[in-house]
């Protein structure tokens, strides 16, 4: 017995036997320290007293009811009132005491302090929260994040992931990530997830695939996770598209290019021009003298092929200073001094050409660029059947539709070896060549652009096919 009491005394519950009103027969240490009522314990204390308003009419209107119909109550969340005003939650336990009558004459109450039990609670509330609203940036970002196991199998897909690669969640969950990336990055991908394995994380570029076959330029930020101690449980991708982001690099690059040809350029018909005028001098001062009318066709030749030279120096591969106005040019005249200049070539390669441009009327252009552009595509035309072929020009006045405005086509065609989808694809991409070292890819690139500059049109039809090989080009200008 005086074990029992003294375990009362000193146990770390706060404890105490009351009466039906709430009168405290007798109450341990732990219960006097918590309610704040030692000086209380020598006179009559209710346990309202140590109540707050609200917890003590709480005790009196719904636990002291609920104990006497059910003899026990548990978890019962009470407010105490300390005599500093300060407030702490508690939890309570009561049963209800019967007499050897068997009507109620006490109740054994228990006390626990849920202050701290409070802060976690409120700490979890707000760390839920705090989630949720996580999950929420989670979900609604415009990057693909998503989770998937040691295997690589996606366990979670987000509304950016939905947006970025066309699939929804039901299409992709359970799938392999590397099925998210193109035959070329798959190994990459395989690769990175050993290093997952390891612990590292993995950031890298990969192109990807879209639900439509499209391909994508993806930055991929790879992450494990990790639980002590220290076994791998799941990955996290974050998937950023960079497409357009890569596009602009290109671009960029693609003009600093230029801009570094454009100088190296600007040096070459610097430096060339002065010989240019001494050759030019020299056929002045030959054509001054007597000569044969043979010899002097040549000589006159020479000099307007020379001036074209010193005109191309010039302009110094498309930077150059235009002509400041139009002027009536015939067409097949030009066209026929452009094919004079490769009739020997032509001729060593077994080459046919032909134009028919009498049906053109003159017409109102900067000669110097039109006659590039079509210098260019001989040229191109010239390389494609260096075992020889057929190379044909026809020059039409042509009015598209009825009350349409006339327009001149020039359709330049060979029998060459032609282009396949791909070269059609990046024909006028500047830098682009399928000639080699030997090529600058600039001459499509500065085509397209004078044709653009001319208010006209160009369209490319070519076939690799046997039978059918070669390379159609159709120009378009308004008159």
């Amino acid at each position: 017995m005086h074990l029992a009491v003294e375990f009362f005394e000193n146990s770390p519950c706060a404890q105490a036997l009351l009466d039906i009103d709430g009168l405290v027969r007798s109450a341990n240490r732990s219960f006097w320290t918590l309610t704040g009522g030692e000086d209380a314990a020598a006179s009559e204390f209710h346990i309202q007293q140590a109540l707050t308003r609200g917890a003590a009419m709480f005790y009196e209107s719904q636990l002291v009811p609920t104990l006497l119909q059910r003899g026990k109550v548990e978890g019962i969340s009470l407010e105490l009132r300390l005599p500093s005003a300060q407030q702490i939650p508690v939890f309570a336990n009561a049963v209800l005491h019967r007499g050897a009558d068997g009507h109620p004459d006490g109740i054994f109450l228990t006390l626990f302090d849920a202050t701290q039990r409070r802060l976690y609670e409120k700490e979890l509330l707000r760390a839920r929260k705090e989630a949720e609203r996580l999950s929420e940036v989670v979900r609604r970002s415009s990057d693909a994040i998503l989770r998937f196991g040691p295997d690589g199998t996606i366990q979670s897909w987000n509304e950016g992931a939905i947006r970025i690669f066309g699939w929804s969640s039901a299409e992709v969950l359970g799938r392999s990530i590397s099925s998210l990336m193109d035959d070329g990055a798959a190994t990459a991908m395989q690769d990175a997830m050993a290093l997952l394995g390891s612990g590292t994380q993995v950031v890298r570029d990969f192109a990807g695939v879209r639900k439509d076959g499209s391909t994508l330029d993806l930055s991929v930020s790879l992450t494990p996770h990790l639980e002590a101690p220290g076994t791998l449980v799941a990955f996290s991708a974050i998937i950023r598209d960079v497409t357009l982001l890569k596009a602009s690099e290109r671009a960029l690059l693609q003009n600093e290019k230029l801009a570094s040809v454009g100088r190296m350029a600007s040096s070459i018909a610097h430096e060339i021009n002065n010989p240019l005028e001494a050759v030019t001098n020299l056929l002045y001062i030959l054509q001054s003298h007597p000569l044969p009318a043979e010899s002097l066709e040549l000589v006159t030749m020479a000099q307007e092929e020379l001036a074209r030279v010193s005109q191309i120096a010039t302009q110094t591969l498309r930077f150059y200073k235009q002509s400041s106005s139009r002027v009536p040019v015939d067409v097949e005249t030009l066209v026929q001094s452009v094919l004079a200049l490769y009739r020997s070539r032509f001729a060593n390669a077994g080459i046919t050409a032909s134009s028919d441009c009498k049906r053109a009327s003159p017409f109102r252009c900067f000669d110097g660029e039109i006659r590039q552009i079509i210098v260019n595509l001989v040229a191109n035309a010239f390389d494609a059947m260096k075992s020889g072929g057929t190379l044909t020009i026809r020059c039409r006045d042509t009015i598209l539709f009825s009350g349409s405005r006339p327009e001149l086509r020039i359709t330049i065609a060979d029998t060459g070896t032609g282009m396949d989808s791909s070269t059609l694809r990046r024909l006028f991409e500047p830098f682009f060549t399928t000639k080699g070292i030997g090529g600058t890819g600039l001459g499509m690139w500065i085509t397209q652009d004078l044709v653009n500059k001319n208010a006209g049109r160009v369209r490319v039809r070519s076939s690799v096919k046997p039978e059918k090989r070669g390379t159609v080009f159709v120009l378009t200008f308004p008159h």
